[in-house]
């Protein structure tokens, strides 16, 4: 499936918001259609035909030509409003479903993605696609509108004229070809070129008291530098191509009105065209090629959505590496024996950190894990939390096969009810107080919000933090997260605690 057919998916719910501003924009463009024949009426029959000033029927015409415009006001405002209106919803909707879907993401995901990148498809892409909707969707729509309704009146007012007028058009449908395709290509190379700017300045910044202790902001300075440039480089080869189509479309746009001129004025002479109607016509014309010129516009706009909406849907086509089965069980509880039998597993592109790996953790005991860096030590506590499904092998708690090749197990109720995991780092909640941090990890079981609240307090004064539970993470020292880390791990009465180091930070 298209990614244009995708993204009208989510235009659904909102077709009746699109249509009424497709139909509040038609009446906008089209009242002042009016106003050329109005000059016609106005030249040919009340100022040149008519022997006395014919005050009564100006006062009626203008009369008139006030009251359209007060319509043309009011549809102008409903046109804005309701597409607006629409196109926000149906990105608020996309936006959430692409976070949905990330937040589902296994781990190895986001080993291969940057979060800067990942962050650029949910915010910049995004805000890309969103142009589709009122520029493209809604204005594509009203400007067709109004061509066809111009060339229709063109063709009513004189037929030479007319096809004098629209010879220029296939020279439009041409540029449009040509260049579509490649400005596509070069929006889709800038997004992704500003998708890696954008991840590496989150690890660059991220990691910036090491830069600084080892003086390397000079190197990180000049790689910044190099990826601007390609960037600038790729972007002004767009604006290139950009230009190009905008500039043979205006001089098109003024090709048209020379030759009407040259030609109406020769019917004028043989007494074939009134004055009155070349003016209308002219005007016409002019209203012509306004609708066909932001169309040209719009079609750049649509390619760089288009562009945007690939990238998007891209990640909707990722999915976790292991899958769930249909009616996946829920532990009851989680205090047994724990079975690895031959289990195997890697980073992609890198060797086997786990390859037939057996182990036997009986119920109620303490297992410590000891090895060098890089063992798989870490790797080992994420396997058995579920958190990294393996790539093979069977792993049974309490009696029961939870992974066999495909997860046999509610993997989210698991890790809700029963397990506590304290990382190396403290990874906290930077919007949350400490005690809220803590608080939410009872919740999510559906805790009352009270008791919740007195048995994270308690727990943080056990551990020392009773005078900090108010303060949120960025004004803890790496010590006193980790204890808010350990507290949280605890709150829940897990059956089955995993703790990585938990105290390298105390």
């Amino acid at each position: 499936m298209s990614s244009l057919r995708r993204f009208l998916h989510y235009t659904r719910p909102y077709r009746g918001l699109i249509l009424a501003a497709v139909s509040f924009g038609v009446i906008r463009y089209l009242i002042p259609l009016a106003l050329p024949w109005t000059l016609k009426i106005l030249v040919d029959d009340l100022l040149i035909q008519s022997a006395s000033p014919p005050r009564g029927h100006l006062h009626l015409l203008m009369a008139g030509m006030c009251g359209l415009y007060v319509v043309y006001a009011f549809a102008s405002y409903f046109r804005s409003y309701l597409a607006g209106l629409a196109g926000h919803r149906i990105i608020f909707d996309l936006r959430q479903q692409l976070y949905l879907h990330v937040q589902r993401m296994s781990l190895s995901f986001f080993d291969r993605q940057q979060i800067g990148a990942v962050v650029a498809r949910m915010t910049s892409d995004i805000a890309s696609a969103q142009n589709f909707v009122g520029s493209a969707m809604v204005n594509t729509t009203m400007d067709l509108s109004c061509v066809a309704v111009i060339i229709g009146l063109l063709f009513a007012a004189n037929p030479r004229l007319a096809l004098v007028s629209l010879s220029v058009i296939p020279f439009y449908v041409l540029i449009s070809y040509r260049l579509t395709k490649r400005i596509r290509k070069k929006s889709r190379d800038i997004h992704n070129q500003l998708q890696e700017i954008s991840g590496d300045l989150h690890e660059q910044f991220a990691a910036i008291s090491t830069i600084q202790a080892f003086t390397q902001e000079e190197a990180e300075a000049r790689e910044f530098r190099q990826q601007s440039e390609r960037y600038l480089d790729t972007v002004l080869s767009n604006v290139r191509l950009q230009s190009i189509a905008l500039g043979a479309t205006g001089f098109l746009t003024a090709l048209g009105p020379i030759l009407v001129l040259w030609v109406g004025a020769m019917e004028v002479w043989a007494g074939r065209l009134s004055i009155g109607t070349l003016m209308a016509f002219y005007a016409y014309l002019g209203m012509l090629y306004q609708p066909i010129q932001r169309l040209t516009e719009l079609n750049l706009i649509l390619t760089n959505s288009l562009a945007a909406m690939d990238r998007i849907f891209e990640v909707f086509e990722m999915y976790p590496e292991v899958q769930q089965r249909p009616g996946a069980i829920s532990l009851s509880r989680a205090t047994g024996e724990i079975v690895f039998d031959r289990v195997a597993f890697r980073y992609e592109g890198r060797e086997p950190v786990l390859e037939g790996f057996d182990l036997r953790i009986p119920a109620g005991t303490t297992v410590a894990l000891v090895g060098p860096s890089g063992a798989g030590k870490s790797t080992l506590l994420t396997v058995i939390g579920l958190i990294r499904p393996p790539d093979a092998g069977r792993i049974v708690i309490e009696g029961k096969v939870v992974f066999d090749g495909r997860l046999r197990v509610d993997s989210r109720s698991f890790r809700r009810k029963h397990l506590g995991f304290v990382f190396q780092k403290a990874n906290l909640i930077p919007f949350l107080t400490a005690v809220e941090n803590v608080q939410l990890a009872m919740e999510i079981n559906d805790t009352p919000p009270r008791m919740a609240r007195k048995r994270a307090l308690d727990l943080l004064e056990y551990l020392g933090m009773a005078d900090r539970a108010t303060h949120l993470p960025a004004k803890l020292s790496g010590g006193q997260q980790q204890r808010v880390a350990v507290a949280r791990a605890l709150a829940n009465r897990p059956g089955l605690l995993l703790a990585d180091e938990p105290t390298g930070n105390l």
